[in-house]
């Protein structure tokens, strides 16, 4: 498996700690997760959080080209895997992504509740739009 960046590690991180360690391909899906952690880092308190955060935000709110860039490359260097078609299209968290991620996301276990609050309103989120 190639280095993540530090972003595609966060990612990965969020990613697997969703249902089914996997993320819907859903053109928005990826972009609610990084407003959802932008915005959770405030909600908690993690201001320095945002220098993480900022090279996928634009003007307060996901840039889709950027994010998106960002799972592709996370596929294409082997941490996530796509599969499925249509409404059962995913990228799925390959074996030894998160301990790959580990290493390489600069955060520490006290910076889970971050990860925590935006993988719930997403996974929420998820919920409501399966119904």
């Amino acid at each position: 498996m190639e280095t993540m960046s530090p972003q595609g590690a966060l990612l990965t991180l969020c990613i697997s700690r969703l249902p089914g360690q996997s993320l819907p391909r859903h053109a928005w899906a990826a972009e609610v997760l990084v407003e959802q952690l932008w915005a959770c880092s405030v909600e908690v308190g993690r201001e320095d959080w945002r220098p993480l955060l900022a090279p996928m935000i634009d003007r307060g709110t996901a840039d889709a080209r950027r994010v998106r860039g960002e799972v592709w490359e996370l596929a294409r260097c082997g941490a996530l895997e796509a599969a499925g078609i249509g409404r059962m299209a995913r990228f799925t968290v390959m074996p030894g992504a998160v301990e790959a991620s580990e290493s390489v996301a600069p955060i520490s276990c006290s910076d889970y509740d971050v990860v925590t609050c935006a993988v719930d309103q997403l996974t929420a989120r998820l919920f409501a739009c399966s119904k």
